[in-house]
């Protein structure tokens, strides 16, 4: 039987192949530790910094555009105890203690930063310690006989804040780890610049 061109036309549009469909969006790369070990690295402008140390004290505070005033402060005691704290403006977003040299507690909460403030504020605090001034005061801790204590609270401090901050951004399991090589990192550094004023 001889079709019309019109219905053969009919035809073969219902009976032909489904169309393609859109091909799925390629997916989003996974964030890996190197690109969040990079944004940590990544330059970031700190204005009015201050570095302060007496007995028993130890502080770097910094302005942040969009943030407001940052803070690291690091007190110890006899023993190998003592405490320290990350501020921003009147906030305490993360603080640790230690007794008798060990870590007793580890606190910490971002979420009244915004994302692009939790990104900053890491960066700030990680690359505080290697600012202008960090060295000479360090000089006071070495003379209170306290590098070890002092390069361990530093250094949990900034590590127990890197490691909530990447799990709030990245949620990932490795985030943990970023904030123990983080802290070892900075124990390590603040010790040894501590121990050599103190030979020095």
């Amino acid at each position: 039987m001889h079709l019309p061109a019109a219905v053969a036309s009919l035809f073969l549009s219902l009976f032909a192949a489904p169309a393609t469909a859109e091909s799925p969006p390629a997916p989003v790369p996974r964030a890996t530790a190197d690109d969040f070990y990079s944004g940590l690295e990544a330059p970031i402008t700190q204005e009015n910094v201050r570095v302060s140390a007496e007995d028993g004290y130890f502080e770097v505070s910094f302005n942040l555009r969009e943030v407001g005033r940052v803070s690291i402060t690091v007190y110890w005691e006899d023993e190998g105890s003592g405490r320290g704290h990350v501020t921003v403006g009147e906030a305490v977003v993360a603080e640790v203690s230690f007794v008798d040299g060990v870590l007793a507690s580890e606190w910490a909460d971002l979420t009244g930063l915004q994302t692009h403030q939790v990104q900053d504020v890491l960066a700030s605090v990680v690359q505080a310690w290697q600012k202008n001034g960090v060295t000479e005061a360090l000089g006071v801790v070495s003379r209170d006989g306290k590098c070890e204590v002092a390069g361990n609270i530093a250094g949990a401090s900034t590590g127990t804040l890197v490691g909530a901050g990447c799990l709030l951004l990245i949620k990932k399991k490795w985030c943990v780890g970023a904030g123990s090589f983080v802290s070892k990192k900075v124990t390590g550094w603040i010790t040894g610049k501590c121990n050599g004023a103190q030979n020095g």
